[in-house]
């Protein structure tokens, strides 16, 4: 008689994600524990045409390169029109790997570096500065970086 039967190890549960985004929440610069929605708000991915879809609120997530310690993205105010303004934000991290179990593999996590981003356009910016309210990136439950506008 022969018994075939699933361990426990051998099925991943579709809810594992490869790896959480970075959840950003937009902040008033004049009261930071105020959310404050940007105007005609984009935010496209360096190296890319495409805008990224569903930027019309005080928060947004954004991918991770699994293979880098930071990806760069353009956060631009007022899209298309006269007064458009892109400030070029790198995201700084480190990644660390967790062993899910042999079906899944590894699942990949961030923490954020103590200068978690950086103008790489100073100018005219109209992001006035950064604040970190989760340095872990385990989840996607709550916001991990404040961006101060």
């Amino acid at each position: 008689m022969i018994f075939f039967s699933c361990e426990r190890d051998d099925i991943c549960i579709v809810s594992v994600t490869e790896s959480p985004d970075l959840i950003l929440l937009m902040l008033d610069q004049n009261n930071v524990n105020d959310r404050k929605t940007p105007a005609g708000f984009s935010v496209q991915a360096i190296g890319t045409q495409k805008i990224l879809p569903g930027i019309a609120s005080d928060s947004i997530a954004l991918p991770l390169k699994i293979q880098d310690k930071s990806v760069q993205f353009e956060f631009i105010l007022n899209l298309g029109s006269d007064n458009e303004n892109i400030d070029t934000i790198q995201i700084n991290y480190q990644r660390f790997d967790n062993f899910i179990n042999v079906a899944c593999g590894y699942r990949s996590n961030y923490i954020l570096e103590s200068t978690p981003a950086i103008i790489l356009n100073p100018g005219n910016n109209w992001i006035k500065g950064f604040t970190i309210l989760k340095d872990t990136i385990s989840d996607e439950t709550s916001a991990h970086l404040g961006i101060i506008h």
